[in-house]
């Protein structure tokens, strides 16, 4: 009964885990990289979100020319909605640390947010007898870090940006790595 457990866990792992390893091994070196370099990390992101949105104004105002049906209600929006995306993306492309100073601080919020959520949720999963520990703890840690963001504003929109999606990298390589290290053992032993 056993064997057949591993055999099915192992063709649910992927069948190279050599390459996985690699890119596990090179996501980690990459989020160390940007770590040290959060805040080129952080100005190249928020550029590249101010063209994307610019992008997307100029499809959206695309279509509304396109549009031909003056009776769609939602044609005025669409173009308000066109042009406010085509601005954003000028601004945040001009200026990239306003933008990025924008989106931390909306980032430190959405923290606080979720922190006060988990908090809410631990303790409603505490009086049904469910564990609750983890969530609190994550909430606690969501919640301290939205405040010393919001706290260490503006300084904090230089590097945040570019440490979290670092971060990111370095928590989704040790995943990788250990995904194909488990795939490696279950092939060795079936």
């Amino acid at each position: 009964m056993k064997s057949k457990e591993i055999l099915i866990e192992v063709k649910e792992l992927p069948a190279s885990w050599k390459w996985l390893l690699i890119l596990g091994v090179l996501n980690l070196l990459f989020g160390a990289i940007g770590i040290s370099i959060a805040g080129l990390v952080t100005i190249t992101t928020t550029i590249l979100f101010g063209v994307l949105m610019f992008l997307s104004g100029v499809l959206q105002t695309y279509h509304w020319f396109k549009e031909k049906d003056a009776s769609w209600s939602g044609r005025i929006p669409h173009l308000i909605f066109a042009l406010l995306y085509l601005a954003g993306g000028v601004v945040i492309f001009i200026d990239p640390i306003s933008g990025a100073s924008a989106l931390t601080i909306m980032l430190a919020v959405v923290f606080i947010l979720i922190g006060a959520l988990r908090l809410g949720l631990s303790t409603l999963l505490a009086i049904h007898g469910w564990r609750w520990l983890q969530h609190a703890i994550g909430g606690i840690l969501a919640l301290v870090l939205g405040i010393y963001i919001l706290i260490n504003w503006p300084i904090s929109s230089l590097w945040v940006i570019g440490l979290l999606i670092s971060v990111e990298m370095i928590l989704n390589g040790w995943q990788m790595i250990i995904v194909a290290l488990k795939t490696k053992k279950l092939e060795k032993n079936s």
